[in-house]
């Protein structure tokens, strides 16, 4: 089945990289070309398409390694003809505070205050927002919580 994708076919090929400040301009250009030509459905699910894609590309550990491997070349680090700096970098580092016996003490500590808090909320969601009960079990005056919402869109892709 052919796709196609007019609203995205205005984008400039891109053979160098782009500054923050191109990128807005294009984002900011499509936004516009949408609103005029239509075909919203198709440019949402383009988008979804391209950004499935790149977050696939970028979690590839061939492609890390590769990527690494070639930025070891240039002593960890290059600057691109736009301005982009490509860095080796150490991401995602984690401590085991473990075997400390205070930090054991302190982390069941909030751990149990979680589950308190956790519990609280759920009793209060019960409740419809600024609606006033009594606890039975305690006689505290409990009021619904107010709830906010963003509005937006979600979609799936296809498997």
């Amino acid at each position: 089945m052919e796709k196609h994708l007019a609203q995205l076919s205005t984008l400039p090929s891109i053979r160098e990289g782009l500054s923050k400040k191109q990128i807005s301009q294009m984002a900011d250009d499509a936004v516009s070309n949408v609103m005029e030509e239509g075909n919203v459905f198709g440019v949402a699910e383009a988008l979804a398409a391209m950004e499935e894609f790149v977050k696939t590309v970028r979690r590839d550990q061939r492609y890390v390694q590769f990527l690494r491997d070639e930025l070891a070349k240039h002593h960890g680090r290059l600057i691109t003809s736009s301005g982009a700096k490509i860095e080796l970098c150490e991401a995602g580092v984690n401590y085991d505070y473990s075997g400390n016996a205070e930090w054991c003490a302190l982390e069941a500590e909030r751990f149990e205050i979680e589950r308190k808090k956790k519990a609280v909320e759920e009793k209060l969601r019960l409740l419809a927002p600024g609606r006033v009960a009594v606890d039975p079990d305690t006689g505290e005056m409990l009021e619904g919580p107010l709830k906010t919402s963003k509005s937006t869109y979600r979609i799936t892709l296809g498997r």
